[in-house]
């Protein structure tokens, strides 16, 4: 039995896609999947399973999720280790400066890693700082000059529908709750 992590992209949003928690862990536990425990209500999923292939595993969680709520939702899935090189192999700077927010913008599998940082364009680095990682982007900018920040404007870019975004709180809680 391995331990996983889910995320959901775009539930509960804008009054969009909602989704209970208690609900969506009833439906996934009678999909197959062991151990079912939800964070926040942002689709933030932890779970066993016997399979090991995380693409399956998003594929299963999907289907689940479009069959009884009739929802299509992006989901992307880590095993406990990937989960946690992501968050202990993070920048320095991610998550230190009070001042500015800090996010880990999660890629949608398949991506390009490369495309992606091109569609977001050239950053403001006097305000705002992204690093790749391991299908992931380490974002940081500026709270007070958030408006002038180009990440800040990732949300009408069309690389925004190929990702799922946590702040810096959320992507180390969930870390903490695999155990």
């Amino acid at each position: 039995m391995h331990r996983y992590l889910a995320l959901l992209r775009g539930i509960n949003v804008g009054g969009k896609a909602k989704i209970k928690m208690a609900e969506l862990q009833s439906i996934l536990l009678g999909g197959g999947l062991e151990n079912v425990v939800t964070y926040i209500q942002s689709g933030n999923i932890l779970f066993s399973s016997t399979k090991s292939d995380t693409i399956q595993l998003a594929g299963q969680i999907h289907d689940i999720v479009q069959e009884k709520l009739g929802l299509d939702v992006g989901v992307v899935v880590f095993s406990k280790k990937e989960w946690s090189n992501i968050v202990q192999n993070a920048p320095s700077w991610w998550g230190v400066n009070p001042e500015w927010k800090h996010n880990l913008l999660i890629l949608l599998k398949p991506f390009d890693m490369n495309k992606t940082i091109r569609a977001i364009g050239e950053l403001k680095p006097d305000i705002e700082t992204m690093e790749p990682g391991e299908g992931v982007l380490y974002q940081s900018m500026s709270l007070k000059l958030f408006g002038r920040t180009t990440t800040g404007k990732i949300s009408a870019s069309p690389v925004y529908k190929q990702m799922t975004i946590r702040n810096y709180n959320t992507a180390t809680k969930l870390l903490t709750l695999f155990d």
